[in-house]
């Protein structure tokens, strides 16, 4: 888990650099001196070149970062600052049930977590005020599944990475009782760009492709979990 307090995003800087951030650092697979042979990452999920470098230009970071703040805020009001971090995840009940997690938790934690929402007897209930669940969601699985687990992430968090891959697992193994939503939470610098280029896929190409993106961003991140690789400069 990463903590917010060291990794406060200073957003005029970050809107100065997001052109090169969102050419260099998103848009690129692996392999430098491969780069003009080979598609950009939005190019691999079937999104036109042109209307998204458009989309990059016509995006408003400013915008995203308000947005993606205040309803991070509004998810972990009751939580101190020092103690906040991503990820940041809210499971929810149709049955009016919430538990919180902080951090990224094995798969069975998760599993012991969502099973406590489901019988209504969390023993530690969450007390934040998580915006409800909209069309408007990056959701994976059915908006009226029994439980839906929030996620706040951040696209340069490795461990977001690693929750991320278990989420998969859960809604993957649940038949239709869990469902996933991923929210932008911005702490590290070079993830406002990151997710602004994520937007911009879910807009033009659709939830699917969203979903791609972020596998292929998240995929670019090495972490401890991940097998050595040869860099090959």
């Amino acid at each position: 888990m990463e903590n917010t307090k060291q990794q406060t995003v200073s957003t005029p800087v970050a809107i100065i650099v997001a052109g090169v951030l969102i050419m260099i650092g998103i848009l690129l697979t692996n392999g430098g001196d491969k780069v003009a042979k080979e598609k950009t990452l939005s190019e691999q999920v079937g999104v036109n070149k042109e209307k998204f470098t458009q989309c990059l230009k016509d995006f408003d970071l400013t915008a995203l970062k308000t947005i993606t703040d205040a309803s991070a805020e509004s998810a972990m009001k009751n939580l101190p600052p020092d103690q906040r971090g991503t990820p940041y995840s809210v499971i929810v009940g149709k049955n009016g049930s919430k538990a919180e997690v902080r951090g990224a938790y094995s798969k069975d934690d998760v599993l012991k977590l969502i099973a406590e929402v489901s019988e209504g007897k969390v023993s530690i209930p969450y007390t934040g005020e998580v915006p409800s669940v909209s069309t408007e969601d990056h959701i994976i699985g059915s908006i009226d599944a029994p439980v839906i687990v929030i996620e706040y992430s951040d696209l340069e968090c490795p461990y977001c990475k690693r929750f991320g891959d278990v989420m998969k697992e859960v809604v993957a193994e649940s038949n239709g009782q869990v469902a996933w939503v991923y929210r932008h939470w911005i702490v590290h610098q070079g993830a406002l760009p990151k997710a602004a280029a994520a937007e911009c896929v879910a807009k033009l190409k659709g939830q699917d492709a969203f979903w791609q993106y972020i596998d292929l961003v998240f995929g670019l991140m090495k972490t401890a979990d991940d097998a050595p690789v040869t860099d090959n400069l």
